[in-house]
């Protein structure tokens, strides 16, 4: 049954109990060009269909969720929780800076987040220029994630994405997971790889390996046309397609032979994808 356990002017938090919850989500939607009255929240039916109880934070505009009411909304939701569940927060871009950020409130045990911002305060992100934000609060970019979860945190280190996981690093450890040519579409390569509900249900199993998944996807990634799409643009041009044409030589050494291991220091564009 779908409940709406907490709503304000600003946020509503919609429940969908499902038949396990020893296992459960909080979820946080990302950047909307429209906001359906009633509308799905974030993995809303992708968890119900797999009988996982989920929480899914609807916000009211695309302000990274900089509202006063977050604390209460969060507790609501904490003291709603079955005792001893597994605890997921969850999302992408605008929602996987929520994911983060309000990790700590929830004591969340681990965090799936998709092409996270550190901040869109332009005093502290001054080259960011990719996304309007709904209002000037920058009231939770200081809240530290939850220290006992595993941070797991997907980015294309070759896209301007990885200026914000730099300083998300400074914050708290991270368990980062690279998608080498996705941009800022992180989870739209992992799902035409057919590899995202692998992903999602092996971090709520507590059963995730980094480094065999990015083996995976690397040998997957012609499957998705994002990639390909991503890669022909980086291909433009005769240096810079000569860089990433030894970038990707790089790559495919260490992940298409099997071993995982980080693919040295690698020279990306100044420009996001």
């Amino acid at each position: 049954m779908r409940e709406i356990i907490y709503e304000s002017a600003n946020l509503k938090v919609v429940k969908l109990a499902a038949a396990r919850d020893d296992v459960v989500f909080v979820t946080f939607e990302s950047l909307q060009l429209e906001r359906a009255p009633v509308r799905p929240g974030y993995g809303e039916t992708f968890l119900q269909k797999r009988g996982y109880t989920g929480y899914h934070f609807l916000s009211a505009a695309n302000c990274w969720y900089q509202y006063p009411e977050m604390p209460e909304a969060l507790a609501v939701v904490r003291a709603d929780i079955a005792a001893g569940a597994r605890v997921i927060t969850y999302g992408v871009s605008m929602g996987a800076y929520a994911a983060y950020r309000f990790s700590a409130p929830l004591a969340a045990d681990a965090v799936i987040a998709f092409s996270p911002q550190w901040s869109m305060d332009p005093r502290r992100v001054w080259w960011e220029r990719r996304w309007r934000s709904e209002g000037s609060a920058r009231m939770w970019d200081r809240q530290l994630p939850c220290a006992k979860a595993a941070k797991y945190v997907f980015y294309d280190p070759l896209n301007q994405d990885r200026r914000h996981i730099r300083n998300l690093q400074r914050e708290a450890p991270l368990d980062l997971v690279r998608l080498y040519f996705g941009g800022h579409h992180s989870p739209l390569v992992v799902q035409e790889c057919g590899l995202l509900e692998s992903v999602v249900l092996d971090i709520a199993e507590n059963r995730f390996d980094r480094a065999a998944f990015e083996r995976r996807l690397w040998q997957r990634r012609l499957l998705s046309e994002t990639y390909r799409t991503i890669r022909r643009r980086k291909g433009s041009g005769l240096i810079k397609g000569l860089r990433y044409r030894l970038i990707e030589a790089l790559i495919e050494r260490r992940l298409g032979a099997g071993t995982g291991a980080e693919p040295g220091p690698l020279l990306p564009d100044r420009g996001g994808a």
